[in-house]
C-alpha cells in the first residue's frame, strides 16, 4: 500500500512536471486577426511567420512585429517552415488548411465574438492550445480591467456609425459593442451592418458622429462617405473616428481603447 501510495504521488508530480514545463507551440499565423493573437500571446522566437498585413494600421500589435518574416499562406511556406500548428481566423483556404493537416500540421482555429465577454474567453482559449494558459488568463485580466476604467458618461449620447463605404453597424455588431461599453446608445435602423446612403445619412439625428475607417486614405478615395453634404454633416458636428485596430477584428484588446474612445464621445 504505501509503494502504491508513493508511486501515486511521485507520478503525480511528474505529470505535474511536465506540464508546467510544455513549451508554446510554434505557430504560422495565417491573417492579421490571428497575428494579434501571436503577437500578444507567444514569445517571438516561436512566430514562424506572420501574415503580410501585420505591419498594417489596422494592426494593434504591429510594433511588436520586429525582425519576424511576412510571408503569404502557402503550403510551400508552411513545409519549409515545419510548425507545430497554424493559427488563423479566416486566413488560408480549405485546401491549404487540408494539405496542411495531412502533413501533421495542426490547426488552431480562433472563433469571431461579438461580445467582449466572448473575447475574454476566446484569448484564454486559444492561448491554451498554443501551450501559453497564464499568458491567455493575464490578456483577460487586462481587458476586464480596461472595461472597469471606462468612465460613466455625465449624459447618455446618440451616436451613429458610418464608414467611407456608407455602412452603418447596429447593437448586434462588434460596434453596437464597443459604442455600449462607453455608456452611449448606437442609433441604428437594423441590428446588423446596412447600408446607409448619403440620403438616408442626412436624415439621421446624432449626437455625435463615430466614424469607422475615416483614418484610411484608400478607403476614403471614392466612397459614398466623401459626398460634400455627408463631410459638411459631420464636420459640423461632433465627430470621433474610432481606431481601426479596434474594428478591424473583434477581440479583446479593443477594450484597452475604450476608456480613451468614452472620453472622446462624452
Amino acid at each position: 500500500m504505501k509503494n502504491i501510495i508513493l508511486w501515486l504521488f511521485f507520478g503525480g508530480l511528474g505529470l505535474f512536471a511536465c506540464g508546467a514545463g510544455a513549451k508554446p507551440l510554434r505557430v504560422v499565423s495565417l491573417d492579421m486577426c490571428a497575428d494579434q493573437y501571436a503577437l500578444a500571446l507567444l514569445p517571438s522566437d516561436h512566430i514562424l511567420s506572420l501574415s503580410p498585413r501585420a505591419r498594417h494600421q489596422d494592426s494593434f500589435y504591429r510594433s511588436r512585429v520586429g525582425a519576424i518574416p511576412l510571408r503569404r499562406p502557402t503550403l510551400e511556406a508552411l513545409l519549409a517552415l515545419k510548425p507545430d500548428a497554424i493559427l488563423r481566423t479566416w486566413g488560408g483556404d480549405a485546401r491549404l488548411i487540408a494539405q496542411a493537416q495531412a502533413h501533421g500540421i495542426k490547426t488552431i482555429q480562433i472563433d469571431e465574438v461579438s461580445t467582449f465577454a466572448q473575447a475574454g474567453a476566446e484569448v484564454e482559449t486559444v492561448a491554451s492550445q498554443l501551450g501559453v494558459p497564464l499568458a491567455g488568463t493575464r490578456e483577460a485580466q487586462n481587458m476586464t480591467a480596461a472595461l472597469s476604467r471606462v468612465p460613466a458618461p455625465v449624459r447618455s449620447r446618440q451616436v451613429v456609425y458610418y464608414t467611407p463605404s456608407g455602412f452603418s453597424a447596429g447593437a448586434s455588431t462588434w460596434v453596437g459593442q464597443i459604442i455600449g461599453a462607453t455608456g452611449h446608445r448606437l442609433v441604428a435602423s437594423q441590428p446588423y451592418f446596412y447600408y446607409l446612403s448619403p440620403e438616408l445619412f442626412l436624415r439621421e439625428r446624432a449626437d455625435v458622429y463615430a466614424l469607422g475607417f475615416y483614418d484610411d486614405a484608400y478607403a476614403m478615395r471614392r466612397a459614398p462617405g466623401r459626398h460634400p453634404l455627408v463631410r459638411a454633416r459631420i464636420e459640423r458636428a461632433a465627430h470621433v473616428t474610432i481606431p481601426s485596430p479596434m474594428l478591424a477584428c473583434s477581440a479583446w484588446y479593443a477594450a484597452f481603447s475604450l476608456p480613451e474612445l468614452a472620453e472622446t464621445l462624452s
